[in-house]
């Protein structure tokens, strides 16, 4: 399959995987929500949001190896493909028990006046942080074969775990109907013997089916590769715990302020956020490793240009479903959930407008990781998102509302979105101008578009055709962005991997 046709086919089976998550996560939300309540749901989302503060290094190790792998498949090397997954996995083994041996010393300080928590729940709370920690080792074990299976493109695998995984999650979370006691203990504790069943579905695979995965050996570690990877993994690890801390420091400010029940709606916006965002992620999902190969065979032009693709794709992707949301959310909350916690709705619109703003140039991220260049990109832009901290807790001790916290995620986040063209222009050779032009500009219309009509949707059509604005906006936004916002070669590679999917689907299905 060619590198075009593949991400595209990538990309749908993203696409029907997330689709079926997102069907079965949102039934599954609204029954947790209904049996834990507001409060347990509230101290749910603040103890796995003090994890994940702690837990980023994760994603930061799993970052790097997606990258390396892919870097030495673009050069066809395969010893170097072995010795960046031997040292993958050493790394993310020692990690993960230094990071759970010191999430566990930590606990006195967290649940003794760390946390706004009622003294009745702590017991539960602290069961649900022991449970948390032993998934978090099993998913720092996971990502080392998870980025094995991505950087080989794999999708089709990861998805088929991905959605028995909700598919676990959904009977568990209709089993805490038949319970009568202790709901949080136990949901939290199926939920760590789900993380434990992914490990052993992604290692038994991958040893099976990947030449670098079945070398494990202590003769195949690389010290000078190790230290190359620390120093990428630390860089990243400073980035993406810029991102956690952010988002997790707000709610922790956000519940000393006001309590644990804000924190239910501050949860289930990230929650909204993260089903809506599969339809941007999938392709960049399904793209990222073609970009990081591209660098790896020394075609610096063809990188750029994936990446300004990759960050106009996402932003529209992700703008046709979010523009109809933003009208019609406070429809789509009530019919999800029963009880809306307050100011779920305002939050929502903000973190999906936040996220928006990312995809702008969303692919400039990966372009950045191909090149290597992680130190001066995460002491620049990513220190901007943690400003957004000190910014919201003036608000807040000021006496404003919640609401003036995510007004000033949004803020940051954009300049941190700008920032991002100006920093691959000086280490790229990135055309600020021609970005503007080939990306931005061409999303003026579709984008424009979808606001007048769902505008109009919202005050002219019944409630119970909230829909409509959604079927719309995506009709409107890949019609425009078809005929005026691609050039003649996009357009001849869309029709090319059309016809390639088409021609797959008829040979093997």
């Amino acid at each position: 399959m060619k590198p075009s046709t593949r991400i595209v086919f990538n990309t749908l089976i993203q696409y029907a995987r997330t689709f079926i998550i997102v069907c079965i996560s949102l039934y599954s939300s609204r029954i947790i929500l209904k049996s834990l309540g507001e409060n347990d749901y509230g101290i749910y989302s603040l103890v796995g949001g003090v994890i994940s503060m702690l837990a980023f290094i994760n994603l930061s190790v799993s970052s790097a190896t997606q990258r390396y792998l892919s870097f030495y498949q673009g050069k066809m090397d395969v010893e170097m493909q072995v010795k960046t997954f031997n040292n993958s996995v050493f790394i993310q083994l020692f990690l993960g028990i230094i990071l759970a041996v010191g999430m566990y010393f930590l606990t006195p300080f967290i649940f003794d006046g760390g946390l706004n928590i009622p003294p009745e729940k702590t017991e539960s709370a602290t069961i649900v942080y022991y449970s948390m920690i032993i998934s978090v080792f099993f998913s720092m074990l996971s990502s080392s074969y998870l980025a094995a299976l991505i950087a080989h493109e794999n999708i089709l695998f990861t998805s088929v775990i991905q959605i028995a995984e909700t598919f676990f999650k959904l009977l568990i979370a209709i089993s805490l109907l038949y319970i009568l006691s202790n709901h949080l203990i136990y949901y939290s504790i199926l939920l760590t013997v789900v993380s434990i069943v992914n490990f052993l579905a992604y290692s038994i695979y991958c040893h099976k089916k990947y030449e670098e995965c079945k070398h494990l050996g202590i003769k195949k570690f690389d010290f000078k590769m190790l230290k190359e990877m620390f120093s990428f993994s630390g860089w990243t690890l400073y980035g993406t715990g810029c991102v956690i801390a952010r988002t997790q420091g707000i709610a922790v400010f956000l519940n000393n302020f006001f309590g644990t029940a804000i924190n239910a709606a501050y949860g289930i916006s990230f929650q909204v956020q993260g089903h809506f965002s599969f339809i941007s992620t999938s392709l960049l999902n399904a793209i990222r490793p073609q970009i990081i190969k591209a660098e790896g065979n020394h075609n610096r032009q063809k990188m750029l240009q994936l990446s300004e693709l990759a960050s106009k794709f996402a932003f529209l992707l992700l703008a046709m479903i979010v523009i109809p949301a933003a009208f019609e959310m406070e429809v789509i909350l009530s019919i999800w959930l029963e009880n809306v916690p307050e100011y779920t709705i305002v939050f929502t619109r903000f973190v999906l407008f936040t996220a928006l703003a990312d995809q702008l140039t969303s692919g400039l991220i990966y372009a950045n990781q191909a090149i290597g260049n992680i130190k001066t990109y995460s002491l620049i832009i990513n220190t901007m998102k943690v400003l957004t901290l000190p910014a919201a807790y003036l608000c807040l001790y000021n006496g404003l509302s919640p609401v003036s916290v995510m007004v000033c995620m949004l803020i940051f986040e954009f300049i941190c979105c700008i920032s991002r063209l100006f920093f691959l222009k000086k280490t790229a050779g990135l055309s600020v101008r021609g970005f503007i032009k080939r990306v931005f500009v061409p999303e003026i219309i579709p984008v424009s578009g979808s606001i007048f009509v769902c505008w109009i949707c919202h005050l002219y059509l019944p409630v119970y055709l909230f829909w409509v604005s959604f079927l719309l906006s995506i009709a409107i936004v890949c019609t425009t962005a078809y005929f005026l916002g691609l050039s003649p070669d996009e357009k001849q590679v869309i029709d090319r991997n059309r016809a390639s999917i088409k021609l797959f689907f008829k040979k093997n299905y």
